[in-house]
C-alpha cells in the first residue's frame, strides 16, 4: 500500500474484540475516545502473546488519488450512506459519501484487511458513525483468516450462554431479544447489531459483544458459550424447527460478514459457518412479535443439552 505515506506523528490506541487485539493508530490531532466512544470498554493493553488482528491509521488529509481501481461493488441504503468497493492489484478501496457534494471517506486496506488507512473528514469525525463503521469492515474481514465471524444478529445471554437472533431487516431480531429480556428471567442483552462468533480448535465455540450494536446502545466486553442460533421468519404463528446440513447453512450464510468477490475471505467464512454448524444448534423460528414465541424459543433452546 505504497500510497499510504503520510508525515506526521501517531499515537497508538489498543482494543481487545472476541480475544483479538485491535490497534488503532491515530494522528496526534485526534482524540480518539471521542471519536470512537462505543470503544471504550474494550480498551486494552496487548500482552507479548498477543498479535494484533488489525492495524487502522486513522488520519485527517486527502486521500489519494488512485489510478486503475476496479469497481467492485456501488450499493446504497446503508445507514443512508452510499458506499462502494474498488479494487487495485495490492488494496481495497472503500469509499462512504453521504450526500451528493460532501467529501467522501476513503478507507485504504491490504488485501487481507490486516492493515488500513482510513482518510477522515475533520469536520464529520466527532459527528458521525463513519469511522466506526469503516473499523468493522476491517474488522470483519481481517477476522474471516482468524477463525472469527461478525455477524448480522441480535444476541442475549442467560447463565453463560449467548443466543443469537438472524433473519432480514425488518423480521422483529430486536423486538424478539427484547421479550427475551422482558419475560425471560435472567436475560440480559448482548449485542443489537454486529456480535462476533469465534471458533477454537478444541470444539469451543464463543460470541462476543463488540462496540458494534446498531441503533441500541450496548456495547459490553462479555464472552459466552454459543448456545443456538435461531433465525426468524415472521408468521401468523409460532413454530420452532431445526435444521441441519444444507438447511442449517442456508439459515445462516444470508448474516455472514465476507465480501463476496474475494475468494479467499469468502471461503474462509463457509469453513467459519460449516464449523459452527457441526458445533452448534441451528433453528428457524416462524413466529409473531409476542411474549409466546419468546418463551417457546427459550422452552426450545433450554432442552438442547451441551
Amino acid at each position: 500500500m505504497d500510497n499510504q505515506q503520510h508525515v506526521g506523528e501517531y499515537r497508538p490506541f489498543f482494543y481487545r474484540i472476541a480475544r483479538h487485539v485491535v490497534e488503532i493508530r491515530g494522528a496526534t490531532d485526534i482524540d480518539i475516545a471521542r471519536c470512537l466512544p462505543s470503544f471504550e470498554p474494550f480498551a486494552a493493553q496487548p500482552g507479548e502473546e498477543d498479535d494484533s488482528l488489525i492495524a487502522v491509521r486513522l488520519t485527517i488529509e486527502p486521500a489519494p488519488e488512485i489510478e486503475s481501481a476496479k469497481l467492485l461493488s456501488d450499493i446504497s441504503v446503508i445507514w443512508e450512506e452510499r458506499f462502494c468497493f474498488e479494487e487495485t492489484d495490492d488494496s481495497y478501496i472503500t469509499t462512504i459519501q453521504a450526500k451528493e457534494g460532501d467529501r467522501p471517506w476513503k478507507m485504504v486496506s491490504s488485501k487481507d484487511f490486516r492493515e488500513s488507512v482510513i482518510y477522515a473528514q475533520a469536520d464529520e469525525l466527532y459527528s458521525t458513525f463513519k469511522c466506526n463503521w469503516l473499523i468493522m469492515i476491517a474488522f470483519g474481514q481481517a477476522g474471516l483468516l482468524r477463525d472469527t465471524l461478525l455477524i448480522h444478529a441480535s444476541v442475549v445471554e442467560r447463565a453463560g450462554k449467548g443466543y443469537a437472533f438472524l433473519g432480514k431487516s425488518g423480521t422483529g431480531k430486536s423486538t424478539h431479544s427484547r421479550l427475551w429480556t422482558e419475560h425471560i428471567d435472567g436475560t440480559k442483552l448482548l449485542n443489537d447489531d454486529n456480535p462476533a462468533i469465534r471458533v477454537y480448535d478444541d470444539g469451543q465455540v464463543s460470541i462476543y459483544g463488540t462496540p458494534w450494536s446498531g441503533k441500541t446502545p450496548c456495547y459490553r466486553q462479555v464472552e459466552v458459550q454459543l448456545g443456538a442460533i435461531i433465525r426468524l421468519e415472521q408468521a401468523p404463528f409460532n413454530r420452532l424447527d431445526w435444521k441441519q446440513g444444507k438447511e442449517a447453512l442456508v439459515a445462516l450464510l444470508p448474516s455472514g460478514s465476507a465480501i463476496r468477490w474475494n475468494p479467499t475471505l469468502f471461503a474462509s467464512m463457509l469453513q467459519i459457518l460449516e464449523e459452527i454448524l457441526t458445533r452448534v444448534p441451528v433453528g428457524v423460528l416462524q413466529c409473531l412479535p409476542d411474549e409466546e414465541a419468546a418463551r417457546l424459543c427459550f422452552a426450545e433452546v433450554s432442552s438442547i443439552r451441551s
